[in-house]
Protein backbone atom coordinates (compact mmCIF):
# COMPACT_ATOMS: atom_id res chain seq x y z
CA UNK A 1 0.00 0.00 0.00
CA UNK A 2 1.01 2.95 -0.87
CA UNK A 3 -0.23 6.95 0.71
CA UNK A 4 -0.93 10.04 -1.68
CA UNK A 5 -2.42 13.34 -0.46
CA UNK A 6 -5.53 15.00 -1.59
CA UNK A 7 -5.37 18.75 -1.11
CA UNK A 8 -8.95 20.49 -2.06
CA UNK A 9 -9.15 23.82 -2.28
CA UNK A 10 -11.63 26.52 -1.92
CA UNK A 11 -14.98 25.44 -3.17
CA UNK A 12 -14.24 21.71 -2.28
CA UNK A 13 -13.26 22.02 1.44
CA UNK A 14 -16.69 22.21 2.48
CA UNK A 15 -16.89 18.93 1.76
CA UNK A 16 -13.45 17.72 2.80
CA UNK A 17 -12.59 20.16 5.78
CA UNK A 18 -9.88 22.29 5.92
CA UNK A 19 -7.49 19.20 6.33
CA UNK A 20 -5.84 17.48 3.63
CA UNK A 21 -6.55 13.67 3.10
CA UNK A 22 -4.14 11.14 3.13
CA UNK A 23 -5.52 8.35 1.02
CA UNK A 24 -3.95 4.67 1.15
CA UNK A 25 -4.05 3.02 -1.87
CA UNK A 26 -2.56 -0.52 -3.71
CA UNK A 27 0.79 0.16 -5.64
CA UNK A 28 -0.08 1.14 -9.08
CA UNK A 29 -2.93 2.98 -8.45
CA UNK A 30 -4.13 5.58 -10.74
CA UNK A 31 -4.48 9.30 -10.13
CA UNK A 32 -8.59 8.67 -11.31
CA UNK A 33 -8.17 5.70 -8.87
CA UNK A 34 -7.31 7.75 -5.95
CA UNK A 35 -10.18 10.47 -6.51
CA UNK A 36 -12.72 7.57 -6.72
CA UNK A 37 -11.34 6.98 -3.63
CA UNK A 38 -11.64 10.18 -1.89
CA UNK A 39 -14.98 10.98 -3.30
CA UNK A 40 -16.92 7.87 -2.56
CA UNK A 41 -17.16 9.23 1.05
CA UNK A 42 -18.71 12.70 -0.22
CA UNK A 43 -20.43 11.54 -3.05
CA UNK A 44 -24.11 12.17 -1.68
CA UNK A 45 -23.15 15.87 -1.15
CA UNK A 46 -21.92 16.12 -4.02
CA UNK A 47 -24.51 14.67 -6.21
CA UNK A 48 -26.85 16.91 -4.49
CA UNK A 49 -24.92 20.59 -4.92
CA UNK A 50 -23.55 20.01 -8.31
CA UNK A 51 -25.69 17.12 -9.72
CA UNK A 52 -22.66 15.23 -10.23
CA UNK A 53 -22.74 11.43 -10.42
CA UNK A 54 -19.49 10.70 -10.09
CA UNK A 55 -15.60 11.65 -9.57
CA UNK A 56 -14.81 11.66 -13.29
CA UNK A 57 -17.87 14.33 -14.17
CA UNK A 58 -16.37 16.74 -11.20
CA UNK A 59 -13.34 16.40 -13.31
CA UNK A 60 -15.10 18.06 -16.28
CA UNK A 61 -15.11 21.01 -14.43
CA UNK A 62 -11.69 21.04 -12.31
CA UNK A 63 -8.13 22.10 -12.86
CA UNK A 64 -5.73 19.25 -11.16
CA UNK A 65 -2.11 19.13 -10.54
CA UNK A 66 -0.20 16.52 -9.20
CA UNK A 67 3.24 17.06 -7.41
CA UNK A 68 2.39 20.61 -8.84
CA UNK A 69 2.14 19.59 -12.58
CA UNK A 70 -1.12 20.22 -14.49
CA UNK A 71 -2.91 18.07 -15.93
CA UNK A 72 -5.99 18.87 -18.27
CA UNK A 73 -6.65 15.79 -20.94
CA UNK A 74 -9.08 13.15 -19.82
CA UNK A 75 -6.56 10.01 -20.11
CA UNK A 76 -4.03 12.04 -17.86
CA UNK A 77 -6.39 10.30 -14.76
CA UNK A 78 -5.21 7.27 -16.22
CA UNK A 79 -1.14 8.19 -14.91
CA UNK A 80 0.02 6.05 -12.27
CA UNK A 81 0.65 7.54 -8.56
CA UNK A 82 3.29 7.16 -6.13
CA UNK A 83 3.57 7.08 -2.49
CA UNK A 84 3.76 11.00 -1.42
CA UNK A 85 1.87 12.22 -4.30
CA UNK A 86 0.13 15.32 -4.15
CA UNK A 87 -3.30 15.38 -5.76
CA UNK A 88 -4.92 19.11 -5.97
CA UNK A 89 -8.47 19.30 -6.93
CA UNK A 90 -9.10 23.23 -8.33
CA UNK A 91 -13.11 23.72 -9.11
CA UNK A 92 -14.07 25.67 -12.15
CA UNK A 93 -17.99 26.07 -11.05
CA UNK A 94 -19.29 29.48 -11.46
CA UNK A 95 -22.64 30.40 -10.63
CA UNK A 96 -24.53 32.90 -8.90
Amino acid sequence: MIQVTLKAHVTLKRFFGPNNLIISMPDGSTVGEALDRAFVRFQEDLEQKYGLERSRELMQHAILLVNGKLYTQPDDVRTQVRAGDQIEIMVTFAGG
